[in-house]
C-alpha cells in the first residue's frame, strides 16, 4: 500500500520596520499539489486556513508556561495571541493539480501542508530585507528587536 504525497511551498512579501521591530505581512501565496481537485474551492479555502495559521505560528502565537508551576500563563485568546484579520492580508492559493493514481480519483491531501511552509517563507524575507536570520518561532517584537540589536541594526 502506498499513500499519495501532497507537499507545497509559500512565497510571502513582508514590510520589516527595525526600529518598531515589526513585521508586515503584505502579500503571501501558497502553491500546493494536491492532486486532482475534486472541490477546488473548498481546497482553496482550506489552504487559506493553513496559511493564516502558518503567520499566527510565525508571528504571534506562543503558549507561555510557569516553569515552576506549570500552569498556562496565557490561557484565553485576550493572552494567547492569534492573527486578525488586520494582520493577514489578502490570501492567495494556487495549484499543482498532478493527479496520484494512489489516491482516491486521483487527489492527495491538504489538510496540514499548507500550514508547513509560511512561517518559513516569512522568517526568509525578514532575512532578505534585513540580513537577520530567526531560528526560533513565534517571531515576536521583542525576538526582532533582540536579533536586530545583536546585528547593529538598532
Amino acid at each position: 500500500h502506498t499513500n499519495a504525497i501532497a507537499g507545497g511551498c509559500t512565497f510571502a512579501d513582508v514590510t520589516v520596520d527595525i526600529p518598531l521591530a515589526q513585521v508586515t505581512v503584505n502579500k503571501i501565496i501558497n502553491v500546493q499539489d494536491s492532486g486532482r481537485l475534486i472541490n477546488p474551492k473548498l481546497v482553496e479555502q482550506q489552504i487559506h486556513g493553513g496559511m493564516a495559521q502558518g503567520i499566527g505560528y510565525g508571528l504571534y502565537e506562543e503558549l507561555q508556561i510557569d516553569p515552576k508551576t506549570a500552569r498556562v500563563l496565557n490561557p484565553t485568546l485576550l493572552d494567547y495571541k492569534i492573527p486578525t484579520t488586520m494582520d493577514v492580508p489578502d490570501l492567495k492559493a494556487d495549484f499543482v493539480e498532478k493527479p496520484d493514481p494512489t489516491g482516491p480519483y486521483g487527489n492527495k491531501a491538504v489538510g496540514e501542508t499548507p500550514v508547513i511552509s509560511p512561517a518559513a517563507a516569512i522568517r526568509d524575507a525578514i532575512l532578505d530585507a534585513t540580513g537577520v536570520k530567526f531560528y526560533v518561532e513565534p517571531m515576536t517584537p521583542q525576538r526582532l528587536f533582540e536579533g536586530f540589536k545583536e546585528a547593529g541594526l538598532i
